[in-house]
């Protein structure tokens, strides 16, 4: 029997810094959509996970700031939102401040009320 804990949140293979920087614009730009104020992304070389995940930190705009890893693929293949044809096993997962998640519920975490959310 297997199991499978937390799909994707293994490395990334073929990863590359090209790809997160693109990635996180995006995902800024989904969190701008959702409502959020999104004041800046700041790449955090010293913080890399090393596993084909790149850090980034997000200014908002109420003074806070996220931190979060991002995988380095086509953006295609790690902007899982639930949509016909998308298996979520097929996703890496993006890690906030810690703890990981697809795409699709890693926006949710990051609005402010759900910012010390351990789900």
């Amino acid at each position: 029997m297997n199991v499978i804990i937390n799909p994707g949140s293994g490395p990334v293979a073929e990863a590359t810094e090209a790809h997160a920087a693109t990635n996180i614009t995006v995902f800024g730009d989904d969190l701008r959509r959702a409502g959020l104020d999104v004041l800046a992304c700041n790449r955090m070389p010293d913080d890399d996970y090393g596993d084909g995940r790149y850090a980034f930190e997000l200014e908002m705009a109420d003074g806070g700031s996220i931190e979060i890893q991002m995988p380095g693929l086509p953006v295609e293949r790690v902007r899982f939102m639930g949509e016909d044809g998308q298996n979520i096993l097929d996703f890496p997962r993006l890690y906030i401040d810690g703890s990981s998640y697809v795409w699709e519920f890693a926006l949710s975490v990051c609005e402010p009320d759900n910012e010390d959310d351990d789900s």
